[in-house]
């Protein structure tokens, strides 16, 4: 195989998009929350138990955190989740004017 046989392609910065999800910013916002979650867990070595008791979330629920099967979560849960288990730590949202890449802005 030859390096002609490949081609290199720039994602978005956002998987979900790049697969033509329709949701793909909900998505990419939960995956990111689970990921801090996941990685709490992990930091703190609590268990899916430990976490049921820190949070008040049933730890079939925290399993599904895990495994980042976040369907059935909504952001404001998974920022709860967050809160209960690191208070300390802080999240915050930037807006921002997205420009299609063939679109031109004119600044007059």
């Amino acid at each position: 195989m030859s390096d002609d046989d490949f081609e290199i392609v720039r994602g978005s910065g956002n998987i979900f998009a790049d697969f033509g999800d329709t949701d793909a910013e909900t998505k990419l916002m939960k995956a990111k929350l689970a990921a801090e979650i996941v990685g709490v867990l992990d930091a703190r070595k609590i268990s899916v138990r430990e976490a049921e008791k820190i949070t008040g979330v049933a730890a079939a629920d925290i399993s599904r955190v895990r495994n980042a099967d976040l369907a059935k979560f909504t952001l404001d849960r998974l920022l709860r989740i967050l809160r209960r288990l690191a208070p300390m730590i802080e999240v915050s949202l930037t807006f921002s004017t997205r420009v299609a890449a063939d679109e031109r802005v004119a600044v007059y």
